[in-house]
């Protein structure tokens, strides 16, 4: 019964308990007790039939559910999995939900837990042990496949009486059947007849497979029967050897193989005495034409009493039972329509490697041949030929694939719509189509004629690849430990859509792969693998898959699908690389390196980078954003902040949406505070998943860096005037979205639903690194290691601290500021010294200097191996110093020997080399456009010198190490050595940052910060500063790098949009200005002498890219300093001053020694060495930067 009550509640009274339901408003009570009560009193004038009874479940159990406190009790009936409270609610019929199993997929997770995947959420269970947990796996991967199922081929094939039961082992309702041998089999029985091979058992499943079900082959199975197939195969039987529904799998195969593969229970055929030779007949029956007559020929032993067996009269309608059926339409009309489809097409030629689809025009322009999709792919010469040129037949094909279109202006004279079939025996053959439309049909008719029916449904428009895939997971082990699946792989976008499929090996589950939301790709090579095969392995939150394809032809052709899909390119925010938290990877990699590195920088999102640096980033982001690995030794926090900015501005739509702009400037209108916040919670909720995920991050971290505004000078209203423009895209002309955005980061917490957890973990952050900033802490990895200068000897010898981040040009600075050795004429560089001075590795000043060294241990004597620095002059290694690249290719004549020896033996043989981007060609001749081998440079590693025992021909050599083999190549002089290593070196690390050379002082070995702060607080822009290394001499760059400047003015400028000017950072103090202005000019010119402290009273005001048009600062008012500058840096500050005051004294007093006379700073002068040496211009009055604004 029902009955209302106070507050808007109602009761529902029923012979068990009482629920009490509560409504919003009084008329919403009334209408459900009305309703409810309509439907008692129709009952009771039904008189009160009782509900079906449900289906019993197929499994039931109490599991852990993620999120639900107790246990629930899990009950498994076929497409639905119900949770309830208890067991006693599940025998009252009260549940919590109703899982619909149509469309879910199931993952195993860790020891005992395991995911149901939903299209709507996840479900995460916990059994109570390890085999429970691969029982419930198995059960809902059942239960999944079962909604799959169409039973209309199976009721049609059940209804001859004999099909109900298997012909092997008597189980009933047999869901499989071997359509060659006429019977239908069971589940367990069917996995045995796989096990026969193709050849001699063709399984079908009767509900998964129907494509393949025609019309022909359901009479077949009608009208023949398990009973008069077993008079045939089974007619010699014994008593007592047949077998049972529970028989193991042991004896179950043995006895299947006897009796179908040797054949020792049928009675003697009289056509067919050899039994391999009637197998034979029996596939080639299934696959020609007039099926029915032929199979029933083959299979029927006694047609009627009192008639021979095989003869034609059991045919010829005598037999009333062996009639044909009418062919006219009817019940037994095909479930499936066959995949048919006719059109021209340029048909290539079928070729042994892959390659680009064949030219439109020429003489290698394949023939337009007219294509007909029936049983097979037949190729005719015109509509009225008779007979087909060529034939595919759909098992022969291994793989679909559609040609991209092609970019390369050569070659635009290809197929623009073009797909490619891969067959068996690393074969392929491209067909061209006159467009997009024919290039859709034929490449869903091709897919639909040789896949199973789980694809059918996925083919349409966006379709890449369709093949034959083995899969292997650690979710799939409870089904098959230890095996590949055999399965069907459909690339579609950016999605890897795995189906089931029949096979040698057990069928794969259907399952989805999100390409872009993969952590890693990669190959496991054949020699690596047990089973000599290449593995894909896509690795993704929470499990790892690795496929195999057919052949190295297709394997080829799936991977680099798979790499091509996975990877970015575009500009909307769907199309980018995602990481775990469902944001593109850019934003999480920019967000992760400035909220590590760059909290404390002032003005952090103010000061700029240089712009060539920053749009490299960005490409190399938008290329592959998993392979962009963002360190501080190799990239600026400014370059980062500008990469950050740069990708909202430029992303086709915003983050927040272009169409709900309106929507954030009415919410931003309202009167009050808590208005507007529930209004933008309301517009966030309209913005789609990955859009909102984004924003989140965003604002999370801007909140972040607001935190520390006492660091970084940065408030919300800076921060809101600087990314409003690359947040909104509004060309910084509203002042709106600047409202919008700061209220989102003041209201972080109330606008995103941050627990006080998550609050309280930031602002420990924040404490963190307010409280620690002074604190002098030693890297985690470091390690002390000798240095050898010039010789190795023992009073040469320098010990020092390693950092994993120290790089060999800051060695190289560390070592000689540590034995105050200075720099002439020529450059000092780092060696790795191996096989006791044999060999010689110059090291590229950017390659780290710990990474080297730990792979000494893998020598055979690792005591063999050490550092030395030493002279090297700048004829040989300058260009390692400079950003210019090669632009032609290096190439010669050099006398080569390899180990192993294989083509070039084991003697030294003059043979000419290329340096070609980042391989080494080995050509026959000097012209030669094909080279005979080919070497990456990729993880090799050159060495100057050839050891003794291979006798080289000249002292000037070089050692090549790869990978699996050694080059040893001699050169005829020593500038030629130098020549061909330096340029190997450039080849191999043309792709970081140029070489800043920077002389170390003696404070940067005893003060080490935590990150990668500067050693005192740069405020504002110092790209006019310049600091020189060890190497003096050379022509130097400023910090910002010369070599992107110069890129700079030969790019177009973007004018970035500008809400209003933005207060610059607080001016150093007169002294430490003094202290750096000292120390520039002494630094840039060494032989200058110590110029009076009057021309430095000035502090200098380097000119910064601000936002806002440049003035002139006001001087700054005397009196005591403030409150927006640290205290805490007074001390530190104090200290280094000292040392870098007592060090120009030390140098000015060297200098006035030599008697050298004052000469005037210039930008550029020469120094007693005929080098030019660049110095920075000190401006007499403060510039008009605005970063000489107090911050507001």
């Amino acid at each position: 019964m029902t009955r209302s009550s106070k507050d808007n509640k109602f009761q529902v009274i029923t012979g068990q308990r009482v629920f009490v339901f509560r409504t919003e408003s009084e008329a919403q009570r009334d209408t459900w007790c009305s309703t409810l009560q309509s439907c008692l009193r129709e009952q009771r004038l039904l008189g009160n039939p009782r509900p079906p009874q449900p289906p019993r479940p197929l499994r039931t159990g109490m599991l852990e559910l993620r999120g639900h406190k107790a246990k629930v009790f899990a009950a498994l009936s076929p497409g639905e999995l119900a949770l309830y409270k208890s067991e006693q609610a599940f025998s009252l019929g009260i549940g919590i939900c109703f899982i619909e199993l149509q469309g879910c997929s199931v993952r195993e997770t860790k020891s005992r837990s395991f995911d149901l995947l939903t299209p709507h959420r996840c479900f995460s269970f916990t059994a109570e042990s390890g085999g429970a947990r691969q029982s419930w796996a198995a059960a809902l991967q059942e239960a999944v496949t079962e909604t799959l199922s169409d039973y209309e081929v199976a009721e049609k094939i059940w209804s001859n009486r004999a099909n109900r039961h298997c012909a092997d082992c008597g189980a009933s309702r047999p869901d499989w059947a071997a359509v060659n041998l006429g019977v239908v089999i069971c589940k367990q029985c069917a996995g045995q007849h796989r096990a026969l091979g193709s050849g001699i058992s063709k399984v079908q499943s009767l509900k998964l497979d129907t494509s393949v079900w025609s019309n022909e082959i359901v009479q077949l199975f009608i009208v023949l029967g398990n009973d008069r197939a077993n008079r045939f195969w089974a007619g010699a039987l014994p008593l007592g050897e047949g077998l049972h529904p529970d028989t193991s799998p042991g004896p179950r195969g043995e006895f299947i193989s006897r009796k179908y593969r040797l054949g020792l229970y049928r009675k003697p055929h009289p056509q067919y005495p050899d039994h391999s030779q009637l197998l034979q007949a029996l596939c080639a029956a299934v696959a020609g034409p007039n099926l029915l007559k032929n199979m029933t020929q083959l299979l029927c032993v006694e047609a009627s009493e009192g008639e021979e067996p095989w003869s034609p009269a059991a045919l010829d309608g005598s037999f009333p039972s062996l009639q044909l059926p009418d062919p006219s339409p009817g019940v037994y009309n095909e479930v499936v329509v066959p995949a048919t489809y006719s059109s021209f097409l340029y048909c290539g030629p079928i070729s042994n490697k892959a390659g680009p689809p064949p030219p439109r025009r020429g003489r290698d322009a394949p023939p337009r041949l007219w294509c007909v999709l029936r049983a097979a792919l037949e190729m005719f010469a015109s509509e009225s030929s008779p007979e087909p040129l060529s034939l595919i037949q759909p098992q022969d094909v291994v793989c679909l694939g559609v040609s991209p279109p092609p970019t390369d202006p050569g070659d635009l004279d290809r197929f623009p719509f073009s797909f490619e079939l891969i067959l068996t025996g690393g074969r392929i053959q491209h067909f061209g189509t006159d467009g997009a439309d024919s290039l859709e049909a034929w490449t869903s008719a091709v897919g639909k004629w040789f896949s199973p029916l789980s694809c059918h449904q996925l083919l349409g428009p966006g379709l890449l690849r369709l093949g034959r895939l083995w899969l292997r997971s650690p979710t799939h082990s409870a089904l098959a430990p230890g095996l590949w699946l055999s399965g069907f792989g459909l690339l579609r976008g950016d999605l890897l859509f795995l189906c089931p499929a029949s096979g040698p090996g057990p069928p794969a589950p259907e399952d989805m792969v999100h390409l872009r939301r993969l952590q890693e790709i990669s190959v496991v090579s054949a020699a690596d693998t047990p089973d000599k095969k290449e593995h894909l392995v896509l690795v993704e939150t929470g499990r790892t898959l690795y496929l195999q394809g057919e052949g190295r032809l297709d394997f080829s052709a799936w991977n680099t699908a798979i790499e091509g899909a996975a990877g970015g390119g575009g500009t909307a925010l769907q199309e980018q690389q995602m990481s775990r938290g469902d944001i593109p990877i850019i934003v999480d990699a920019c967000i992760s390196f400035v909220t590590q590195h760059g909290l404390q920088l002032e003005g952090i999102y103010r000061k700029g980078g240089a712009r060539a640096r920053s749009l490299r980033l960005l490409a190399e982001f938008r290329r592959d954003a998993r392979s962009v690995k963002l360190r501080p030794g190799e990239h600026f926090v400014e370059d980062v902040t500008d990469t950050l900015k740069r990708f909202f501005r430029e992303l086709d739509d915003p983050v927040t949406s272009a169409r709900l702009l309106p929507r954030w400037r009415e919410a931003a209108e309202l009167p009050q505070k808590n208005q507007r916040l529930e209004k933008y919670k309301e517009v966030i909720g309209c913005l789609p998943q990955v859009n909102r995920r984004t924003l989140a991050t965003l604002i999370g971290h801007l909140y972040r860096v607001q935190k520390c505004a006492a660091l970084n000078q940065m408030c919300t209203r800076n921060l809101a005037l600087l990314f409003a423009p690359s947040v909104f895209q509004t060309d910084g002309r509203g002042e709106h979205e600047v409202r919008v955005l700061q209220e989102l980061i003041d209201g972080y917490v109330s606008v995103f639903d941050i627990d006080s957890d998550q609050v309280a973990q930031i602002d420990l952050e924040v404490s963190l690194i307010t409280t620690w900033k002074d604190v002098q802490l030693s890297q985690a990895g470091d390690l002390i290691m000798e240095v050898y200068i010039e010789q190795q000897l023992p009073d040469n010898c320098v010990t020092l601290k390693v950092s994993p981040t120290l790089t060999a040009e800051e060695l190289t600075n560390q070592v000689l500021e540590m034995r105050g050795t200075e720099a002439g004429m020529d450059l000092w560089m780092t060696f790795e010294i191996r096989e006791h001075g044999e060999l010689e590795r110059p090291l590229h000043p950017k390659e780290r200097v710990l990474e080297q060294a730990l792979q000494w241990c893998q020598l055979p004597e690792p005591c063999s191996a050490s550092l030395l620095l030493r002279k090297v002059s700048l004829a040989q290694a300058g260009c390692l110093f400079t950003g210019i690249r090669r632009e032609s290719p290096r190439v010669g004549l050099l006398r080569c020997r390899e180990e192993p020896p294989r083509l070039l033996g084991n003697r030294f043989q003059e043979r000419f080399f290329l340096l070609r981007g980042r391989c080494l060609l080995l050509l026959k001749e000097k012209k030669s456009s094909k080279p005979e081998r080919e070497w990456p440079l990729e993880g090799s590693k050159v060495y100057l010198g050839i050891r003794k025992k291979f006798k080289p021909p000249t002292p000037w050599g070089f050692t090549l190490i790869l990978e699996k083999m050694q080059l040893y190549l001699s050169c005829t002089n020593e500038d030629e050595m130098w020549d061909w290593t330096t340029s190997i070196l450039k080849a191999q690390h043309d792709d970081q940052q140029p070489v800043v050379l920077r002389r170390h002082s003696s404070s940067d070995l005893a003060r080490q910060k935590f990150g990668t702060m500067p050693l005192l607080p740069i405020r504002g822009d110092d790209s006019g500063a310049t600091l020189l290394s060890a190497n003096q001499t050379l022509p130097m760059k400023s910090s910002q790098g010369s070599v992107e400047e110069q890129e700079e003015l030969e790019e177009p400028v973007y004018e970035e949009p500008v809400y209003e000017e933005v207060g610059a950072f607080p001016e150093l103090t007169k002294d430490t200005s003094t202290s750096f202005s000292t120390m520039r000019e002494k630094t840039a010119n060494p032989e200058t002498p110590l110029i009076s402290q009057r021309s430095f009273d000035k502090p200098p005001f380097p000119k910064a890219g601000g936002l806002g048009p440049e003035q002139r600062p006001p001087e700054p008012p005397p009196g005591p300093p403030s409150k927006s500058s640290p205290q805490a840096h007074g001390s530190l500050e104090e200290q280094l001053l000292q040392e870098l005051s007592s060090l120009i004294l030390r140098k000015g007093e060297t200098a006035i020694g030599l008697g050298s006379p004052p000469q005037p700073s210039s930008p550029q002068s020469p120094n007693s060495n005929g080098l030019l040496t660049q110095t920075p211009d000190f401006p007499t009055q403060p510039s008009s930067s605005p970063s000489s604004q107090p911050l507001t």
